[in-house]
């Protein structure tokens, strides 16, 4: 003989296959929520950034005649940054605004591997003094190294507003006017 079904078995069983299916889903889009958000954004520029070691720092309008440098603005007005030979980079593998303690903002860029090495050999000849990022010619910010940057990441401290460290990016890509 025949045991009977139980005529409430199916119901649960099907509860359960659904439930698991939704936690299966739910644990699927978690991790590919998680891999699109950790990974880099690359960025490549309109116009090349230039990072030079700066040698001297001359106030004025204007670079000196026979000065090799790039205008930029310094706390007290026009800085003529005099530079030394230095590297180009043509795109990063991420740039944003971080929040850095105490309370100030910061412009963070990773480099691709073989411009992280390239800036390494760079600053480690030139640390201690400041390095002039340039894009067409124009210093966008001049940054003092002090230890060799051997991370292949450069972290631009100092910026009191989250609005400041996003010009900065915002000059780095090229978005803005360049002054003088």
């Amino acid at each position: 003989m025949r045991a009977a079904r139980r005529p409430h078995a199916r119901p649960g069983l099907i509860a359960i296959v659904i439930a698991l299916w939704v936690v299966i889903a739910a644990i699927a889009l978690t991790g590919t929520l998680f891999a699109a958000f950790s990974q880099e954004h690359p960025v490549h520029f309109s116009s090349p950034v230039k990072i030079y070691p700066v040698t001297q720092e001359l106030p004025g309008p204007q670079c000196p005649p026979g000065v090799q440098g790039a205008m930029g603005q310094g706390p007290s007005g026009p800085i003529c940054y005099q530079l030394s030979v230095g590297i180009t980079l043509k795109r990063v593998n991420d740039m944003h605004v971080e929040r850095v303690t105490p309370g100030g903002y910061a412009v963070s860029l990773s480099l691709i591997p073989a411009d992280g090495r390239a800036l390494t050999r760079l600053t480690r000849s030139a640390a201690g003094r400041p390095y002039a990022l340039t894009v067409r010619d124009q210093v966008v910010a001049a940054p003092k190294v002090d230890a060799p940057i051997t991370k292949g990441r450069i972290l631009i401290t100092g910026y009191a507003t989250r609005a400041d460290a996003t010009t900065i990016v915002n000059r780095l890509k090229g978005r803005a006017a360049q002054s003088a």
